[in-house]
């Protein structure tokens, strides 16, 4: 379905009229500009006026609805929801229909109160928020496949529902690891499994020898409760594994229900990554597309973050995945429900784009005006009299944004694809390993990825991620660099072998402190960080660093640049054999002074580069350069701001640069002597929100300068 307008990227809002009152509601009548009582099917109708007057494509709806539709058991009242979706055919706005699950209502929980889940310290979570569920319960299982069977049943052969997505936000609110009896019982019959059978494979893999924790059958296993020390790290581990195949279970009957009553619909979940709980490669195995909630929950915007979280959902799938909530600019959640520009939901939303996204849904249509999110920002405000939001304003802008770059570069239903320049590994398992024993409140490989995504944007080149070496043997060659942001677990043979291999063909590797420490089970390797021969090198020591401690990297040939910082980790590393080089040394104020702080594979002349970071670069432009030139990687295009983020997309043989600039002070683009603009285009925003785009003038400029808070599109030729 479409509604005529551009299509290059869908812009839409999630959708709730099951909360519209079924009394008469004041609202602002479309076209009149009269403020009016209207009752529920009369403000419907407005509503979706008011979609298609601002370039709405895509709604999405359903997804706490469970009590409207069935507000008693067997009582059967979806008609609010049929007439949305009738209006939304008539309108020509796609639906995106959502199972209902993550809020079962009161009556199911009267009628099974232990459905009700249990948290690490003992606590139930009592009806009246949301994700209140066990879903290793047998009757809530029962339950989800009831209801997303008469959900499918009922709206799944409308004309106007595109796709599906399930429940809602798995994870969210630490609802992945739960501590009920039926989680109790499934992890028991999970281990046994594993462990085929035998509990002494399982004491010696989860070293139960310590604190006198050895188990004599798998009946007495219990679960990773709050204690008054750590629990065992090897259970920890085990039980985030089984948690997540569980909950991926659990979604997958929906799916497979969904499927058989609704066909050649797809199906996505909209994943969050504001937690690690849930891991993203196995929550999208059964899913068609890859929906995303992007948020941030920090006191500034985070760019960097939401650039590395969106080719990690681009990624998953190998595909253009939907942002299906994009954060508002005033959220309900945050400690301090602050105000941003306006600016910041057009930057997102080209950054996303430029990362993958072939769509963007706002939360939400409407500002609630009761319930949890009655403050939470909106398409619609709660002031009737206002004519047209900031918001409207925002989609009517970047409606013509999209659909200038559609026709001034020929692009159809889609932006190309990020250019396969960098394979960062993102392993929830590493993730879980390192969380488990920290040992910093400081440190996270997310931290990690956010330096290498401040390099891959400095540079502009495209970052795709993989769940693990060997789940990407066969797709190594079409990189230039292959990163291991703090991967805990050893490297196989296999992998081992394929670093080696591309090496020779000149591809370049890159890794960072704890990297290669654990075995699979969790417990310490007696040889860690071997990426080659366990010959080459050993750590005689290794720990992590306070957060306002800084280490000075002194580079031994001076030409390279000037010294590199570092931060969070640090490994004193001792060479053993002549195939590793030392490019830079711990200064001697350091604890580990004078040992290797940067080594690099030595190589013959056809072979790419490894070098090894012994502790993790404090980001900034010396220090990215320094990483570049011992990588010896060429680039397209330099920024000389680091708020200023660079991506290189491709199409056959056309290459094109995306920059998007979230600072607030003009930033120039260094070009590849050897590269020229043939075509592009420079856009931000006015002051009354409309659209400002300025072609960029083609020739032989190496150098573009970029204003602040703005977005640069130029295809690029020799």
């Amino acid at each position: 379905m479409n509604n005529g307008k551009q299509n290059l990227f869908k812009l839409g809002a999630a959708y709730y009229p099951d909360y519209i009152s079924k009394q008469k509601t004041l609202t602002r009548k479309v076209g009149s500009g009269k403020i009016e009582w209207l009752a529920e099917k009369e403000r419907l109708q407005e509503d979706f006026k008011r979609m298609v007057q601002q370039g709405i494509h895509t709604i999405r709806m359903g997804e706490f609805s469970w009590a409207t539709v069935e507000p008693t058991p067997g009582v059967w009242q979806p008609e609010v929801f049929l007439d949305a979706l009738e209006l939304a055919q008539q309108h020509k706005i796609e639906v995106i229909f959502c199972t209902p699950t993550a809020t079962p209502p009161k009556w199911l929980i009267d009628a099974h109160p232990d459905i009700l889940p249990i948290t690490r310290t003992g606590q139930r979570i009592p009806f009246g928020s949301r994700r209140h569920y066990d879903f290793h319960h047998p009757v809530y299982q029962a339950e989800s496949r009831r209801i997303t069977e008469l959900f499918a049943k009922t709206f799944g052969h409308h004309p106007a529902v595109s796709s599906w997505q399930t429940d809602n936000e798995f994870g969210c609110h630490n609802s992945v690891f739960l501590y009920t009896e039926n989680a109790k019982k499934a992890f028991r019959l999970w281990l046994k499994k594993r462990y085929n059978g035998e509990i002494e494979s399982l004491n010696d893999s989860w070293f139960t020898c310590f604190w006198s924790q050895h188990y004599r059958s798998f009946d007495e296993i219990e679960l990773p409760f709050a204690s008054w020390a750590d629990q065992n790290p090897h259970l920890e581990l085990d039980f985030r594994r089984f948690s997540n195949e569980a909950l991926c279970s659990f979604q997958r009957e929906q799916i497979e229900i969904i499927k058989k009553h609704s066909p050649q619909r797809p199906v996505t979940h909209n994943l969050m990554t504001l937690f690690t709980d849930l891991c993203p490669w196995q929550a999208s195995e059964d899913l068609d597309f890859i929906g995303f909630d992007h948020y941030q929950m920090e006191s500034e915007p985070h760019p960097t973050t939401s650039a590395w979280q969106f080719a990690l959902m681009r990624s998953t799938k190998q595909k253009p995945f939907m942002v299906l909530e994009q954060q508002p600019l005033q959220v309900n959640w945050q400690p301090t429900n602050r105000r941003f520009s306006f600016d910041w939901l057009l930057l997102w939303g080209m950054q996303s784009a430029f990362q993958g996204a072939n769509g963007m849904l706002y939360f939400s249509w409407q500002r609630m005006p009761g319930g949890c999110e009655q403050y939470h920002d909106g398409v619609v405000p709660h002031d009737v009299r206002i004519a047209q939001s900031q918001q409207e304003k925002l989609i009517i802008a970047k409606n013509k944004i999209f659909a200038e770059i559609g026709k001034t570069f020929g692009f159809g239903d889609c932006l190309p694809l990020a250019e396969r320049d960098v394979l960062c590994i993102y392993n929830s398992e590493s993730l879980w390993s390192h969380e488990i024993t920290a040992q910093s409140v400081t440190y996270s490989t997310r931290k990690q990825i956010d330096h290498i995504t401040q390099f891959c944007t400095r540079y502009g080149y495209g970052l795709w991620f993989a769940p693990t070496l060997a789940a990407a043997k066969d797709d190594l060659a079409q990189y230039k660099l292959i990163v291991l942001p703090g991967y805990a677990f050893e490297l196989s043979d296999e992998e081992k072998t394929s670093l080696l291999n591309f090496r020779k063909k000149g591809g370049r590797v890159l890794s960072l402190p704890r990297t290669g420490y654990k075995q699979p089970n969790n417990k310490l390797s007696p040889m860690p960080s071997v990426f080659y021969a366990p010959e080459d090198f050993y750590l005689e020591d290794y720990g992590a660093m306070l957060d306002t401690e800084i280490e000075t990297c002194e580079l031994t040939d001076s030409s390279a640049g000037s010294n590199m910082l570092g931060q969070l980790w640090a490994e004193k590393i001792k060479l053993t054999s002549e195939a590793w080089n030392t490019e830079a040394v711990f200064s001697a104020k350091s604890i580990y002074a004078g040992s290797p702080a940067i080594i690099k594979r030595k190589e013959t002349a056809h072979h790419g580069a490894h070098v090894h970071l012994a502790t993790c670069p404090v980001p900034s432009k010396e220090g990215l350069g320094i990483i570049r030139k011992l990588l010896n990687l060429p680039y397209v295009a330099k920024a000389h701001a680091t708020d200023l983020q660079l991506q290189t997309l491709r199409v056959g043989s056309r290459i094109f640069l995306a920059g998007v600039h979230f600072g607030y002070s003009d930033a120039s683009i260094q070009l590849d002597p050897s590269k020229r603009v043939l075509n592009g285009l420079q856009m931000r925003l006015s002051r009354e929100l409309s659209a400002e785009i300025t072609p960029l003038s083609a020739g032989e400029q190496s150098l573009l300068q970029i204003p602040a808070r703005s977005i640069v599109f130029a295809e690029l030729g020799h």
